[in-house]
């Protein structure tokens, strides 16, 4: 799976993997959590649906009942994690009341989700030609499903059910996009003069620096 397929598919992912995923039972969350693991421990490249059957105790045939290819194995751990970082960015800030506090409590929550992610750490160090141009110049796909997901908790935060001017969403998706592509600068270049070392830094770095780009219109 090239590059470019893998966004491609992380943005608009296969619906029989979709069911699958909604559907799971316990045989294909322990096909998932081997996977993860194989991928973790080995990187993407060199891991095979064969390493992952016989790390979660299955046989070939049961996997692949399940995935019928390497490939749908991959999205499917993917969109998983996709799903985890989205529904606990949720949870971590429902309890808060302002937006700001919501932003600050959902960066120190991708903060401590990302520092130490241990597939992504893995893809970074063993398939750098993989993983880096699908964060940098073909990055296009991440931003796209982030800058969405924020445009649309904002747009709820400060509209409700009322009708936004053209200008207003522009703004909006101007600054999503600002704070994804700060987000992923940090990840990638981790040595920083910016203090993000704690979940408390990155609520302060948030609340001083991220949070008042909705207001400076």
């Amino acid at each position: 799976m090239t590059r470019d397929t893998l966004l491609n598919k992380l943005a608009a992912p296969d619906p029989e993997v979709l069911k699958l995923l909604d559907e799971a039972d316990e045989v294909t969350e322990r096909i998932l959590a081997a996977a993860f693991e194989q991928m973790a421990v080995v990187g993407w490249r060199r891991s095979t649906v064969e390493d992952v059957a016989k790390r979660a105790g299955l046989g070939r045939a049961t996997v692949y009942r399940k995935f019928p290819s390497k490939s749908a194995l991959t999205e499917a751990v993917l969109v998983s994690e996709l799903r985890k970082y989205l529904a606990g960015s949720t949870a971590a800030t429902s309890t808060q009341t302002t937006v700001t506090d919501r932003m600050a409590e959902s960066a120190a929550y991708t903060v401590e989700f990302l520092r130490d992610h241990p597939l992504l750490r893995r893809l970074l160090e063993t398939e750098p030609e993989t993983i880096l141009p699908a964060l940098t110049i073909g990055a296009g796909p991440i931003v796209d499903i982030f800058r969405d997901f924020c445009v649309t908790l904002w747009q709820h935060e400060f509209y409700a059910d009322t009708a936004i001017s053209d200008e207003d969403l522009r703004h909006l998706r101007t600054v999503a996009e600002l704070h994804i592509r700060i987000t992923l600068s940090l990840i990638l270049t981790q040595k920083t003069a910016i203090a993000l070392d704690t979940a408390e830094q990155a609520r302060d770095f948030t609340r001083r620096y991220l949070a008042p780009m909705l207001d400076a219109k």
